[in-house]
């Protein structure tokens, strides 16, 4: 039985193509795990906002005109991008 040197290559450059396509599915995974994980600290933090603002909102009668000012600006840009 002849060893047959062009299947054997061909065999292993499937194999080898098969493995990178693996890697490659790994990391795009990878990456979308990393990007979930991410959104989510970035909702935690939108809710602790939320909640800072509220506190703040509860002391507003005791800021200066400029701090008033300043945190109207900043809650309506809050609002826009949430």
């Amino acid at each position: 039985m002849p060893f047959d040197v062009p299947k054997a290559i061909e065999s292993l450059g499937k194999a080898a193509e098969g493995g990178f396509s693996f890697v490659k599915t790994a990391k795009e995974h990878q990456s979308e795990t990393a990007i979930l994980k991410d959104r989510d600290s970035l909702q935690k933090a939108v809710n602790f906002a939320e909640k800072i603002i509220l506190l703040s909102y509860r002391y507003y009668n005791r800021f200066s005109k400029d701090d008033k000012k300043e945190f109207e600006d900043l809650l309506e840009k809050f609002l826009k991008y949430n």
